[in-house]
């Protein structure tokens, strides 16, 4: 009974760290299917998505003071990402898919539309993040995906007969380039204990391999990518001779190997190292030339407000500045800009000063991976990760470190 009501305390005192973690992290478990079931996954997403979705509303009025103060930001979101909505529902009827194929594209636009996205970034941003301890929410951050990979390792090593790369999600029923950016989020909390935090342990060697695995067997590209450009920010951080060095020869060996590998033809039967190569040497995009340059056309036919928000066939452009351009022309672009120059100025103080934010400043990375994921592979309607860590950064930007300053330069110990 006493584990109990200290658990009820807990969950009522770190409320909002709680919240925090269902709402960027919760949905992974409703994806979670290694034997392709045909029913149960659906919903126990639906269920996770639905809880959700109520629990926003809850934070939404408890914290509504917070929005108040907080309404130019919310209303920026709320009437960008309506337009975008309403240009969604007129594209609709102009797309040219089977019957059964439309209607499960309009049950998606609204289920993303109406119950993913909106709700749950706005309370995401009402939250007060000064109260949330990052501590505690790092650590279990970095379980859940250390336990969730480290099964998904096993099982897909020992169910399977050959899990060579081959595009395959293992334990988790999703798009394959998803899988390797969950890897690839273990890999960049691993990195960043080690060279931010400077908190060393064999736990973090570990998931930097237990991560990499789902990105070599899923094949995907847009985590390799990441993975690069997320390195050469934590090397501008860090800002060092040594691991400029070693960065750089790094990616001169990886060159050169792949290039011997491109050129032997030694890894046919490896997915990840065609795919990888065909992107680097043979510019090969697959197929994604064709839906940026759609995207564009309909822009230039249609620049003010946009044309349709789709291309005929449901198909989105695959990079969701495209995306804004093409369904809500340079109106759109605007209202989006108003609202994401919060996000963009918030990931630069955090930036600036990851040192003070700690744990915490691991959330920019996650929204920096999903951002190159939006620009490779994203829609807007679809990027919801992108939304919702978004709305976190903006959130860290409005944690005041100006009492902590004050107190260390009073000899008192007490802020002015």
């Amino acid at each position: 009974m006493e584990k109990i009501q200290s658990l009820k305390y807990s969950l009522i005192r770190n409320q909002e760290m709680y919240f925090l973690i269902f709402a960027l992290f919760g949905y992974i478990f409703g994806y979670i299917d290694p034997y392709n079931s045909s029913g149960y996954p659906h919903y126990i997403n639906a269920f996770i998505r639905a809880a959700l979705f109520v629990i926003s509303v809850y934070f939404i009025g408890k914290n509504i003071s917070m929005i108040k103060e907080r309404k130019v930001l919310v209303a920026a979101f709320v009437t960008f990402f309506s337009f975008y909505l309403f240009k969604l529902y007129h594209t609709i009827p102009d797309l040219n898919l089977p019957a059964d194929a439309l209607q499960k594209l309009k049950y998606s636009i609204y289920y993303f539309g109406f119950v993913i996205i909106p709700v749950p970034v706005v309370a995401l941003l009402s939250l007060n993040y000064e109260k949330i301890d990052f501590k505690k929410f790092f650590r279990i951050v970095f379980w859940l995906y250390f336990i969730l990979l480290a099964i998904n390792f096993i099982h897909t090593h020992f169910i399977f007969d050959n899990y060579s790369s081959n595009g395959r999600s293992g334990i988790f029923r999703l798009y394959y380039i998803t899988v390797g950016h969950y890897g690839l989020s273990l890999v960049i909390m691993a990195l960043y204990s080690f060279l931010i935090l400077k908190i060393k342990g064999f736990q973090y060697i570990i998931a930097v391999f237990l991560g990499l695995f789902p990105m070599y067997v899923a094949a995907a590209r847009s985590p390799v990518l990441a993975l690069v450009i997320i390195l050469f920010v934590f090397l501008m951080l860090l800002n060092k001779r040594k691991y400029w060095i070693s960065f750089f020869s790094l990616i001169l060996l990886s060159f050169l190997a792949l290039y011997f590998i491109y050129q032997s033809k030694i890894a046919e039967d490896f997915i990840f190292f065609k795919r990888l190569n065909a992107a680097i040497f043979e510019n090969n995009a697959s197929g994604r030339a064709f839906y940026l340059n759609s995207g564009i056309e309909i822009f230039r036919e249609h620049p003010l407000i946009g044309g349709n928000a789709l291309l005929s066939d449901g198909a989105y452009s695959h990079n969701i500045f495209i995306d804004i351009l093409m369904s809500t022309g340079l109106l759109g672009m605007v209202l989006f800009i108003i609202y994401f120059k919060f996000v963009i100025r918030s990931f630069f103080k955090v930036l600036k000063n990851i040192y003070k934010y700690k744990e915490s400043g691991i959330l920019i990375f996650f929204f920096l991976q999903y951002l190159i994921l939006a620009q490779t592979s994203g829609s807007l309607y679809l990027s919801f990760e992108l939304w919702y860590f978004g709305a976190a950064v903006i959130g860290l930007g409005y944690i005041n470190f100006t009492n902590e300053e004050i107190k260390s330069n009073n000899r008192r110990g007490n802020t002015a």
